[in-house]
């Protein structure tokens, strides 16, 4: 059994629809939002129509004649899909492509944004000659212009904006004799390359390759009907020279690029790359629809995936994503893998960022070239719909900018405001220490969020390293200061387990409440409602 919306994000003022395909007689749907259930509604059919709804992250729960639990999905109303971004990918236009099972998977995920990577003719005019309806790009790959229009329609149905791929600053090696005079130089006087001399750095900066590569995007934008743009570079060089010998700085010339280029699509969507941060605190202040960040070494621990999505929130209001490469499942695969992304989308998601990882018909990213994305078994499938779903369920206590981490100044014995006590043998901290519960607080518009995230039985925090089996840790609980004069009830959140969450109630215990938390599997959210007050 199972249940699932039509789209991956339905706008405000737009009906949703949910398929609940033969559901028995005498079932019920619930839709239940942040603040309570939003709607009850009587199974009668393959679909049920739920009507428009407000703003906001939605449960969708089917619950049995007999009151059981049958299945669960999630949706989001939202003003653009990119105000939480569920970043996925394509990367293959044959022929052979099958769209629809693209737009299955990314309804299964809720992804509501789709990079097109490598869908271009060439780096430098992007949009193939008139009449080109099929064509080999620069490595080898076959693209079906008809295929690729398709897909952005298939998307768009959904609720998906497409983005199209765009490197803002590397031309074929090959025609180097036509911009080698722009192009980027080391101090031997040897250009910038890039993947063995395939493609060649030139100057975001040189007015003349600023005209070339906005009015590419603009015609793409105009004839290919992209939604916007994700707009690459490769991290380096920093500071490098010119053709004339003067050196230039590529912190101010990329964010200039990316400005200009939103000043000549304004209605188009983008989404700019920093590089390992590079350079995130001048790129923050651009035009664009996200901060994106693709990391790399040294950003190699749980705790670096922290601070990144910390800068990134401290520099800008912006929805933030990040891209983590998963190698762990082309090297290991299995539970090692799955434990691994476990660790990595709890700390992602309990920042209040979001993760680019699958795409396709049901694919992972492993390496930075996505056309060497690595097939995903049904169980790392079904674990990604359970995360994905309770990431939109939950949309409103997780995805920034309508969270904040209190967690130094609420937490622990000290400031008494927040404390988990642990059995015998169990240390808690608030760092993504191995052997520890890792504890955040953060505080949203609906009351606080405590994060539990499990590392008890590991040794190491590597963000892309295999883990040890994840088991749970029993005989928590949660002590918070209590303001009112009755204990107030939580809700205990687990991606691993459907449906609303668990009902947890507290008792008073002098000046506090106290609650006895379930077994904790990999992560769980504790949602304290704003029935409490805090001071």
């Amino acid at each position: 059994m199972s249940v699932r919306p039509t789209r991956s994000t339905y706008a405000p003022c737009e009906d949703v629809t949910v398929r609940v395909g033969a559901a028995p007689v005498g079932s019920m749907l619930t839709i239940r939002g942040v603040a309570g259930i939003a709607a009850e509604l009587a199974v009668d059919g393959p679909e049920v129509a739920v009507g428009a709804l407000p703003i906001g992250g939605y449960g969708v729960d089917l619950w049995g004649p007999d009151g059981a639990l049958l299945a669960s999905s999630a949706f989001d109303v939202l003003t653009d899909p990119l105000d939480r971004p569920r970043y996925g990918f394509v990367a293959h236009y044959g022929p052979d492509v099958d769209v629809a099972a693209l737009q299955a998977h990314a309804v299964r995920m809720h992804l509501n944004a789709v990079q097109h990577y490598d869908w271009a003719h060439s780096y430098t005019e992007l949009v193939a000659p008139d009449g080109c309806d099929e064509y080999t790009d620069s490595l080898g790959n076959r693209v079906s212009v008809a295929v690729l229009r398709a897909m952005l329609a298939a998307f768009r149905e959904i609720g998906a904006a497409p983005l199209g791929y765009a490197a803002v600053y590397g031309v074929p090696a090959d025609q180097w004799d036509t911009w080698g005079d722009v192009g980027l130089y080391r101090s031997t006087g040897q250009p910038y390359g890039f993947g063995d001399d395939f493609l060649n750095v030139v100057d975001p900066g040189a007015p003349r390759w600023r005209r070339q590569i906005v009015g590419a995007i603009r015609r793409s934008y105009e004839e290919i009907g992209f939604a916007g743009f994700h707009l690459d570079q490769y991290g380096w060089p920093k500071r490098a020279l010119r053709a004339d010998g003067s050196e230039t700085d590529l912190s101010q010339t990329l964010p200039a690029l990316v400005d200009q280029i939103a000043g000549a699509v304004p209605d188009a969507r983008l989404i700019f790359n920093n590089v390992n941060g590079f350079p995130l605190d001048r790129a923050a202040r651009v035009r664009q629809s996200a901060l994106y960040t693709e990391v790399w070494p040294p950003r190699v621990e749980l705790r670096d995936l922290v601070d990144l999505v910390a800068q990134s929130r401290g520099l800008s209001p912006l929805p933030v994503i990040v891209a983590a490469y998963m190698e762990v499942f082309h090297d290991v695969g299995g539970r090692a893998a799955r434990d691994a992304a476990r660790l990595t989308m709890a700390t992602i998601f309990s920042s209040g960022a979001t993760h680019l990882f699958t795409g396709e018909d049901g694919r992972l990213l492993v390496h930075p070239y996505y056309v060497r994305s690595e097939a995903a078994d049904d169980e790392t499938l079904d674990l990604l719909e359970r995360w994905y779903t309770f990431l939109v369920r939950h949309g409103d206590l997780l995805v920034y900018p309508a969270v904040v981490d209190v967690t130094a100044a609420y937490f622990g014995e000290y400031n008494a405001d927040v404390v988990v006590e642990a059995p015998s043998g169990v240390r808690v901290s608030i760092h993504p220490e191995p052997g520890v519960v890792w504890a955040r607080v953060m505080r949203t518009d609906h009351g606080l969020v405590v994060h539990l995230v499990n590392l008890t039985g590991q040794d190491e925090t590597g963000w892309d390293t295999p883990k040890r089996p994840i088991e749970p840790v029993r005989g928590l609980v949660l002590r918070l200061r209590q303001v009112g004069r009755e204990p107030v009830a939580v809700r205990w959140l687990d991606p691993e387990i459907p449906g609303p969450g668990d009902r947890l109630e507290a008792v008073a215990d002098d000046i506090d409440q106290v609650t006895q938390l379930p077994a904790l599997g990999a992560w769980a959210a504790v949602h304290v409602p704003t029935d409490q007050e805090w001071r």
